[in-house]
């Protein structure tokens, strides 16, 4: 199976590697069909989870097509995205914490929000991150985590997907997604009352 964004691990990366040669090697193998398994895991999740709204949007009078969006597994390591032109999205970040993925964010961008989607998580610029969320909680603190590095760590060592949703189908399926999501893997950093 091929994954996308794995590659060799950054120094950076908190879940690295040490050793080189074939001692390397063999960590590397054992841990990319892990991720594997995991990446597999969260994705067919999500896609089930898609398919479960389907039948929401379909038994409240409307429809949400399967082509009407697509799942876009950015892996981990991941590059930043990009918002298609004509595509809403719901963007998730996710953490793995010993044997599974804790969910951090799900959040979601309009059509006309390209910098919510590409950038704005990683740095501090808009009211509401989630480098923000990082730099403030004392878990990620205690790894090394500030303000210089955060972007850099997010990027090596969170899984993000993204579910792009065409325009046409408007806000409220947009809010339809998201809100599911949040109420399956209620993400760390979402919900607070």
């Amino acid at each position: 199976m091929k994954v996308k964004g794995i590659k060799r691990p950054n120094p950076l990366n908190c879940n690295g590697f040490r050793g080189s040669g074939s001692a390397w090697y063999t960590r590397y193998t054992q841990v990319l069909w892990n991720c594997e398994v995991k990446i597999k895991m969260i994705v067919d999740d999500i896609r089930n989870t898609m398919e479960y709204i389907e039948d929401i949007a379909q038994k409240l009078g409307y429809m949400l097509p399967p082509e009407s969006y697509y799942i876009e597994d950015a892996g981990c390591p991941h590059k930043q995205s990009s918002l298609p032109k004509g595509y809403a999205a719901v963007y998730i970040f996710a953490y793995k914490r010993d044997a599974k993925y804790e969910y951090l964010k799900i959040g979601k961008a309009n059509a006309n929000s390209a910098p919510r989607v590409k950038s704005q998580h990683y740095r501090f610029s808009a009211r509401s991150t989630l480098a923000k969320s990082i730099c403030n909680d004392d878990e990620f603190c205690r790894m090394g985590i500030t303000q210089e590095n955060v972007k850099e760590w997010m990027l090596n060592n969170l899984y993000r997907v993204n579910i792009f949703i065409s325009a046409e189908q408007g806000k409220a399926a947009t809010e339809l997604i998201e809100a599911i999501l949040h109420y399956k893997f209620r993400p760390r950093y979402e919900g607070n009352i």
